[in-house]
């Protein structure tokens, strides 16, 4: 990408000398306009792109954490059906942990 003054040091060599300063100078703005113009509309080409993309990904990521805490509800589904007993121990003794926890926490 060639930068401003390259691009106006090529147009000044092939135009010709016979212009009125203000015609040349005019010109000479209505190129740089257009190449702002171009520019903004590769930058906001660019910009929608990467945000298209960032969407794609974001919405693969909730598919897969998704499909992950199904699989992980099942297995604990699964883990409490084969024992029973167990589970209702280690509920208890994490309901146990927290009853001790929460209020030393809240004084804080």
């Amino acid at each position: 990408m060639k930068s401003v003054l390259e691009e106006t040091k090529l147009e000044k060599g092939t135009e010709t000398r016979s212009c009125y300063a203000a015609a040349c100078y005019g010109h000479g703005l209505e190129e740089a306009a257009k190449r702002i113009e171009k520019g903004v509309n590769d930058a906001t080409d660019a910009v929608s792109e990467k945000l298209n993309d960032g969407r794609i990904a974001a919405e693969r990521l909730v598919k897969r954490s998704r499909y992950a805490v199904e699989d992980g509800l099942e297995q604990a589904a699964h883990s409490i059906k084969r024992n029973p007993f167990s589970s209702i121990a280690i509920g208890f003794a994490a309901g146990a942990v927290l009853s001790f926890l929460v209020p030393r926490i809240a004084k804080k």
